[in-house]
């Protein structure tokens, strides 16, 4: 077990990141939102390069097409603890079965620190949060997003975020003032 205050450095020491919309071995994700095409090798080494073992990763959602098996391969070698909040692709699974195969839990949305996870947007707040942190819209055009999404909703865009995971913290505290540029060009919603 270990002391409380062992416990606090742990805590102070491990850092949460989000991720969302890896798509890994997606063919088709590439051609959809212009990724380049060695997409899942660059998350991947993005990964390994900042996550440390002891860190915490929340994954928004549409892990991997395809190959199921290979998904466990790739999660086997990603450093962090794994959360998962199933995206519309992952659902032909069940929690357990993403759990038995490299995360450490899944669920279908939580709230984290009064944050409402979803992998699509939200209709509606959770009790006692303040934002809906979701992935799922990709490069969604700016006139898009403004008719369907309330200024509460946040979308994680890998395409926009440099294909890494993002500190949690620093996203939520102002997501707004988050880079989000790809292959220089500015995301539409910021």
């Amino acid at each position: 077990m270990g002391s409380p205050r062992a416990s606090r450095a742990r805590e102070k020491d491990m850092k949460v990141w989000l991720i969302a919309d890896t798509h890994w071995n997606h063919d088709n994700i590439a051609t959809y939102c212009v990724r380049p095409e060695n997409f899942t090798e660059i998350i991947m080494r993005n990964w390994k390069r900042i996550v440390q073992p002891n860190d915490s990763v929340i994954h928004l959602g549409d892990v991997a097409i395809g190959n199921r098996r290979a998904v466990r391969d790739i999660l086997a070698e990603l450093p962090g603890r794994k959360t998962l909040i199933r995206g519309n692709h992952d659902r032909q699974h069940s929690n357990t079965w993403w759990m038995a195969n490299g995360f450490d839990f899944a669920c279908d949305a939580m709230i984290f620190r009064n944050v409402w996870l979803t992998h699509e947007p939200s209709a509606s707040r959770a009790p006692g949060c303040d934002l809906n942190v979701h992935g799922h819209m990709h490069t969604i055009s700016r006139a898009k997003a403004e008719a369907i999404m309330k200024p509460w909703q946040k979308l994680f865009a890998l395409e926009y975020l440099d294909y890494m995971p993002w500190d949690f913290d620093k996203f939520v505290r102002n997501p707004d003032k988050v880079p989000h540029t790809a292959n220089g060009a500015k995301h539409p919603l910021f």
